[in-house]
């Protein structure tokens, strides 16, 4: 279920700047490009031809803001296994397209197991999520039971990639 392009590196070429850049980023998007190039140990004009590579590949899909869920009213994390009536390459495909068009589905993982899909949901509250339980998980093509998991406290959010 990929949802964005793949990378055309494979981790071993990338090079140690390169390595440099990606951790500063994913430490601190908002690095200026001369603060990325000193953590980097590169010139201006080289780190800011390496970001655009790195870009250009899809090694860094994007850079975005960490939101407070609670400050924009979805405090709420609920985990929800998802079994399918079928295990098709059509069903799987149908069920993707409509999941990926529910603003409260945060992530979607094909997986295996009791379960075809683990989804992160985020809501305001219990009753947010009855709602969307009742008027769009179960109304997704192929569903055949799903399962709530709500998540009591969140204890590692921010997992950064080991590069």
């Amino acid at each position: 279920m990929p949802t964005a392009p793949a990378a055309e590196n494979s981790p071993s070429e990338l090079d140690a700047a390169d390595r440099r850049i990606l951790r500063a980023l994913q430490t601190d998007g908002r690095l200026s490009n001369k603060e990325l190039a000193a953590r980097a140990h590169l010139s201006e004009s080289a780190c800011l031809a390496r970001t655009r590579r790195l870009f250009e590949r899809g090694i860094i899909r994007a850079i975005r803001a960490h939101i407070a869920p609670e400050a924009v009213g979805q405090g709420t994390v609920v985990l929800v296994g998802v079994v399918l009536d079928r295990s098709t390459r059509e069903s799987f495909a149908a069920f993707e397209t409509a999941v990926r068009a529910l603003a409260p589905v945060l992530e979607c993982h094909l997986v295996a197991g009791d379960v075809d899909y683990f989804l992160k949901v985020r809501v305001r509250d219990i009753e947010g999520y009855n709602r969307l339980h009742a008027e769009k998980l179960i109304a997704l093509p192929g569903v055949r039971q799903v399962r709530t998991f709500f998540v009591l406290d969140e204890i590692k959010t921010d997992g950064l990639l080991a590069v």
